[in-house]
């Protein structure tokens, strides 16, 4: 009688890597005219600066030195959609630049270590990273966002997060929802903590604090 076979574990990253690259692709950005993305880009830097209740539709179009009813070519239901619009335009570059790096690493420890580097230099380098963490945790307080969007940024950090969680349950770490939410905070708080001094060369070095970081949050979940 043959020795019976132990079965093999499904691997859950390159599974998650995929939802995720599905997702993304049904965000379809080819048919957006450059002067929307433009308008949306104006939006976003000049919440940063001037604090996102404070942005006009007079301030966006003086900022694109076009008359304020311009705007709304582009944008018929006005300020509403240019904030959701922007949401969606900030995950969708986040997303692709995560897939250029992710996609195709078969290895978890590496995956892992890439989606932290992706998300620490773009949370120090892109004043909008911590915008829209901003407009996430206030919506979870004060419901401001229309339900729908509210269920689509719901289902973008779902998505993200499950890089993560499949990840850590390939290297060994087992069920890592809590221990998941905990990196986020690091990673979406590295402003408070990385004291970086503007030089891209220092983000290696901080990256690579922060990867140290967040698998010891994952071993002292695991002891």
């Amino acid at each position: 009688m043959e020795p019976k076979e132990e079965p093999v574990a499904e691997e859950r990253w390159p599974r998650a890597v995929e939802e995720f690259d599905k997702h993304l692709g049904e965000l379809d950005w080819s048919s957006q005219s450059a002067s929307r993305r433009a308008i949306l880009e104006a939006f976003l830097r000049l919440a940063t600066e001037n604090g996102f209740n404070s942005v006009t539709m007079r301030m966006i179009a003086k900022e694109m030195s076009i008359k304020a009813p311009s705007l709304y070519n582009h944008f018929p239901e006005g300020r509403d959609e240019i904030v959701a619009e922007s949401l969606r335009w900030h995950f969708y570059k986040f997303g692709i630049a995560l897939l250029d790096e992710v996609r195709g690493v078969p290895d978890p420890r590496e995956g892992w270590r890439r989606m932290v580097h992706v998300h620490l230099t773009r949370q120090i380098e892109l004043p909008e990273s911590d915008l829209w963490d901003l407009l996430v945790a206030t919506d979870q307080v004060v419901h401001f966002l229309p339900s729908a969007l509210r269920e689509e940024v719901d289902a973008w950090v779902d998505l993200y997060e499950a890089l993560y969680r499949a990840a850590a349950e390939d290297m060994g770490f087992g069920p890592s929802v809590q221990q998941v939410k905990l990196v986020m905070t690091v990673l979406e708080g590295a402003n408070r903590w990385a004291m970086w001094d503007g030089r891209r060369r220092s983000l290696v070095p901080l990256a690579e604090k922060a990867n140290s970081a967040t698998l010891a949050l994952l071993e002292l979940a695991k002891d």
